[in-house]
C-alpha cells in the first residue's frame, strides 16, 4: 500500500490513480464551464444590479473631512438614490440600498446612511472609493458601468512634514 501524501491516509496506488483523475475532471470541468455561465453576455446577475437604462442612473461624489478626534467623516452626496438598512434575498432593480467603502483596496466600512466616519488613517496619500450597492449586496450598474467615486486624501504626517 502506499501513503497518500499529507493527508495521513494509505490509498491503493489504482484508487489514487482514481481520486487524482476526478480531482483532475472536476477542476478542469470548473474551468471549462466558466465562459458558459455567462453565455448570454451582459454582466454576471449574481455580482451586479444592472439598472433599467430607461431611467435616469443615480450619481455619487465624495467629501472627506477632518473629525476632531483624527478620524474622517466621508459624505456620501448622491442624486437619486435612497440609502436604506434593508437587505433583501433578491433586490428588484432599482437605486435604493447602500454603499461599500473602500480605503486604498481595502472595505473598511458598509453606508447605510449618506455619512460614514473613518477611523484615523497613517501619513501618505489615500484612495477611499464608494460603490453604491443593492438591497442584496449587489453593485448597482448605470450605462456607463458601476455606480461609484473616488476621492484622494493625503494625510500629513506628524509635525506637517
Amino acid at each position: 500500500m502506499e501513503r497518500a501524501e499529507g493527508c495521513g491516509m494509505t490509498l491503493p496506488p489504482l484508487r489514487r490513480l482514481a481520486a487524482m483523475a476526478l480531482a483532475t475532471s472536476l477542476f478542469a470541468g470548473i474551468a471549462l464551464a466558466g465562459p458558459v455561465i455567462n453565455g448570454h453576455a451582459g454582466p454576471p446577475r449574481t455580482v451586479f444590479l444592472a439598472l433599467p437604462p430607461d431611467r435616469p442612473a443615480p450619481d455619487v461624489a465624495l467629501r472627506v473631512t477632518p473629525l476632531p478626534g483624527g478620524g474622517w467623516r466621508v459624505a456620501l452626496d448622491t442624486t437619486g438614490f435612497v440609502f436604506t438598512d434593508v437587505c433583501v434575498q433578491t433586490a428588484e432593480a432599482r437605486p435604493m440600498g447602500h454603499a461599500h467603502l473602500i480605503v486604498d483596496g481595502v472595505k473598511v466600512a458598509s453606508a447605510y446612511a449618506p455619512t460614514v466616519d473613518l477611523a484615523p488613517l497613517p501619513p501618505g496619500v489615500h484612495r477611499i472609493e464608494a460603490i453604491l450597492r443593492g438591497q442584496d449586496h449587489r453593485a448597482l450598474l448605470g450605462p456607463m458601468g458601476l455606480i461609484k467615486a473616488t476621492a484622494f486624501l493625503t494625510v500629513p504626517a506628524p509635525g506637517g512634514r
